[in-house]
């Protein structure tokens, strides 16, 4: 009798752990379906930082954050997919802040220089991207010359502009550049630096500060090894 019963015991006990596991397994589940695919842990807010230019209405909008959708649905790589889409935007970093908050970290692009449009200007960073459009050239910031704003063009002449050592760079006046190839530095003193295309930057660069201490008007580094001055 007493074997009969402790094996009915360690039946009940075997069936109670098997369904005590499906129980917690059960209720995970279900809270796993609730916070996925309901406003239970739902986006109630979108945070904004590091914009100066750019307003946070327009962020928040490009974001396209869908507000009431799980946290846990929410594609931050799409996020910062379609705010890198924004010109303007040279870098973003979007991250969950728990419980119900997407937060958005702006790098703005910064103007370097500008090249010159009907009505105004188009504004480019020190890498050459044009970015934004304005009435006017901020203070301060180089002139890019050429027939229209080209993009290609914009960024040969922001290369060499960046490979010049800084005391020589703190000269350049404007850049002209038609195309990538024929990229040229108006200098203080009414000199001209005639660069060519991108390519040797390095060696002309390093050529082109002893050149200047030659008497001329125009420094040509089309080929480091053979620059001349007239």
């Amino acid at each position: 009798m007493i074997r009969g019963r402790g094996a009915l015991q360690g039946w009940f006990g075997a069936f109670a752990r098997r369904w005590g596991a499906a129980v917690v397994l059960g209720v995970i589940t279900v809270g796993v379906l609730v916070a996925y695919f309901t406003p239970v842990l739902g986006v109630r807010s979108v945070e904004v930082t590091g914009t100066r230019a750019l307003q946070q209405p327009q962020v928040v909008a490009e974001a396209a954050v869908p507000l009431g959708e799980s946290m846990l649905r929410v594609d931050t790589d799409g996020i910062a997919r379609r705010l890198r889409g924004d010109p303007r935007v040279a870098g973003v970093n979007v991250s969950l802040s728990w419980p119900s908050a997407v937060r958005i970290a702006v790098t703005e692009r910064q103007p370097a220089a500008f090249v010159a449009k009907p009505g105004g200007v188009r504004l480019a960073d020190a890498s050459g991207v044009l970015f934004a459009d304005a009435p006017a050239p901020p203070p301060g910031l180089l002139e890019v010359r050429m027939p229209v704003p080209d993009a290609a063009s914009t960024r040969a002449a922001m290369n060499v502009v960046s490979a010049l050592p800084p005391d020589l760079r703190s000269q350049v006046r404007s850049v002209s550049a038609p195309s990538p190839r024929q990229v040229r530095l108006q200098l203080d003193g009414n000199r001209e630096v005639v660069w060519g295309e991108p390519a040797e930057t390095a060696r002309k660069a390093a050529v082109l500060p002893l050149l200047l201490t030659r008497q001329g008007h125009v420094y040509d580094v089309t080929s480091p090894a053979l620059a001349t001055v007239s």
